[in-house]
């Protein structure tokens, strides 16, 4: 694969620890991704995947006292944000004070809970123009009328901009989240879980309308879900992640038409058919690993119907099955395309 200079985020080899007194939990473990200019990339996976974590690190948010990079690579739009040595040392990496500049105005993230993303003391238009003051330099006035502006845009009355959090619904407290995100034009938004704790009707509003900015801005997206639903909606290319690996990337077609790994297809199978309501659903057996304790070989072969021996003991490295689709699995060792499901 050659070197594409169009990259709004590049992550190489990075692996990231939690680390208290008791164990070393391997969140993150050696993953590659990237996102082009304007383009949509989709992580999916379990809850405890390492999703998250990814994200906070791109934003350099992990906890101070427990999460630590260990290695690997962060740039954004072609500027490294973290750089680490093979022995965990730092050797390029943008101070706090440059951090700040970056988190709002390069790069913005929609939080999972919008009912812990908002300060309750504050009403939503203070806490908007906050944000836009801090990273445009802007009069106050000017940052009041950019929060209108954004509540607006989100399909909420300017004249609530006094209001505070109580006073707004789930759905709403997420589209002034998203309006926060938004205020300052970010190049790359991440959006982690965005619809989780909202109905059916309330998510489907709110993915039109990141679908919509998106557009309208050209940000590029990096959609943290679960939900395969939300992933052939909203984006280009798609890393599925088990156990802090990237165990399958491609765009859409390759993830859902052309599905090669083991967990990927058991993520497919878990799915209710619409077509036949009499059909069972098949869940994966078993449950993840303990990332405190992960295995020596590959970390879904307790789970996989296909494991041999060798699984239990080495790691599968990553094979490229064309110029868009790889897998990490020992069943395509030559690098073919061809389904061994």
């Amino acid at each position: 694969m050659g070197i594409n200079t169009n990259l709004m985020l590049e992550i190489k080899d990075l692996v990231v620890e939690y680390r208290t007194e008791d164990e070393i939990v391997q969140a993150v473990n050696d993953i590659t991704l990237w996102i082009e200019k304007g383009k949509s990339l989709g992580l999916v996976g379990e809850t405890g995947a390492g999703k998250t974590t990814t994200a906070l690190s791109i934003l350099n948010l992990l906890p101070e006292t427990t999460g630590f990079i260990k290695h690997g690579t962060i740039t954004l739009d072609g500027d490294p944000i973290i750089r680490m040595d093979e022995k965990g040392n730092s050797v390029a990496a943008m101070d706090d004070s440059d951090m700040q500049k970056v988190r709002g105005k390069k790069v913005a993230m929609i939080f999972q809970d919008p009912m812990t993303a908002l300060n309750p003391i504050f009403t939503v238009g203070y806490q908007i123009a906050e944000s836009v003051k801090l990273h445009q330099k802007c009069s106050s006035q000017e940052a009041e009328k950019r929060a209108e502006e954004m509540l607006e845009l989100v399909g909420i009355p300017a004249g609530r901009k006094d209001d505070y959090p109580h006073q707004f619904s789930g759905g709403m407290k997420q589209r002034v989240v998203i309006a926060m995100a938004l205020a300052c034009n970010p190049s790359l938004l991440i959006a982690d879980e965005p619809t989780t704790a909202l109905d059916v009707t309330v998510q489907a509003q709110v993915l039109e309308m990141i679908k919509d900015l998106r557009e309208k801005f050209g940000t590029s997206v990096l959609m943290i879900t679960h939900d395969l639903g939300i992933i052939a909606e909203m984006c280009d290319e798609v890393s599925v992640m088990y156990a802090g690996s990237i165990v399958e990337h491609g765009n859409l077609e390759d993830i859902f038409d052309k599905t090669r790994h083991p967990y990927t297809q058991g993520l497919f199978n878990s799915l209710p058919n619409i077509n036949n309501r009499m059909s069972r659903l098949k869940p994966i057996r078993g449950l993840t690993p303990d990332p405190a304790n992960l295995p020596m070989g590959c970390a879904f072969a307790d789970r996989c119907d296909y494991v041999t021996e060798r699984c239990r003991f080495e790691k599968p490295v990553k094979k490229w099955l064309s110029d868009s689709h790889f897998v990490a699995c020992h069943l395509y060792e030559d690098g073919k395309d061809e389904s061994k499901l």
